[in-house]
């Protein structure tokens, strides 16, 4: 299942161009806009040339969901991935927003559940009519001429958004979550990565069946080697779940790559990765407490699936390969 893995890693080492990333000072072989795609129904994109940091990207995935923004918390879930973006990366130690030892700002999960609409106001009208809307009154103020004005925010939860189109509107090509809030970028531990998740629901393979449930998802810059891997599986239990959750069956993962590259201190690892033989790809199977939720229930829907209600069946993998990830 994961040839088209292999033959992307062997694409960059022998097609790539090489360059030094300014951020991290390291030498980078790059492809640029590359794409991976995965049928669900015939398994889990999990690799098995290597062992798979498979609780850890599900935990951050469920961390995400929370809209976790503490590495302790991502800890917790068997996620340790997000320490040193915390607590080593200079450009966020001496950021004027980090509050602090493990605090990760306003990165992933926190947009996916807490983004933040704000308006300015300058009617008392408008303002009576986004308080009805649930907008909340932050701040009130004059302008130069005396007139009043009102800063109102509310907060969205993208995922719980999502999930009740999909439930009450599966057709509409508008399923988008996003983590590039342009606002606040400088105030995230690490700029995201995967940047946005679109959903595209089908009619099932019968008139019977269940819809099918489809994800593309974007990402700006791909550390092949660590992280592909980790995020594929992380994309595939989020469509799992969401699957699961609106009553559909999880269908295609196309994962689209900007800025698909290889450091130079994963070359050696790279080719020993290339070397072995996949075997099986295996099965993720989720608890029957992860089920189809009726709009009522959308609300924590995410936030109640716990470590226990995912594993991976028939799971055959090579050893671990270490490498160093790049901060």
């Amino acid at each position: 299942m994961m040839d088209n893995y292999h033959a992307l890693l062997e694409k960059i080492m022998t097609k790539g161009r090489d360059q030094v990333n300014a951020r991290t000072g390291i030498v980078c072989r790059t492809l640029v806009g590359e794409d991976l795609r995965y049928d669900l129904r015939k398994g889990f994109p999990a690799i098995t040339t290597k062992k798979l940091a498979f609780r850890a990207s599900t935990g951050e995935m469920m961390g995400f969901f929370r809209g976790y923004d503490n590495a302790a918390d991502f800890e917790k879930l068997k996620c340790g991935v997000w320490n040193a973006d915390a607590n080593v990366t200079p450009a966020w130690l001496n950021s004027p927003y980090r509050r602090g030892h493990n605090d990760l700002g306003s990165v992933y999960g926190v947009q996916w559940t807490r983004w933040k609409d704000r308006h300015v106001v300058d009617s008392e009208h408008e303002l009576s009519r986004l308080l009805g809307e649930g907008y909340r009154l932050v701040m009130q103020g004059f302008e130069e001429s005396g007139s009043k004005l009102w800063l109102v925010q509310r907060e969205i939860n993208q995922l719980e958004n999502a999930l009740t189109k999909l439930l009450t509107d599966p057709t509409d090509r508008r399923i988008i979550i996003s983590g590039w809030n342009v606002a606040e970028l400088d105030m995230m531990a690490l700029m995201p990565c995967h940047i946005d998740y679109r959903f595209v629901c089908l009619e099932g393979d019968t008139p019977e069946a269940p819809r099918n449930l489809s994800l593309v998802f974007t990402m700006r810059s791909l550390d092949t080697f660590l992280g592909a891997p980790f995020n594929l599986c992380g994309a595939a239990f989020f469509l799992e779940v969401m699957a699961r959750l609106s009553g559909c069956v999880a269908h295609e993962l196309v994962l689209q790559i900007t800025n698909a590259h290889i450091y130079s201190n994963h070359f050696d690892q790279v080719r020993e990765q290339l070397s072995r033989e996949h075997y099986p790809a295996p099965k993720l199977v989720l608890s029957d407490r992860v089920r189809k939720v009726g709009l009522n229930e959308v609300r924590g829907a995410f936030e109640r699936i716990e470590p226990e209600d995912v594993s991976l069946s028939g799971y055959m993998h090579h050893d671990a390969i270490k490498a160093p990830m790049a901060v």
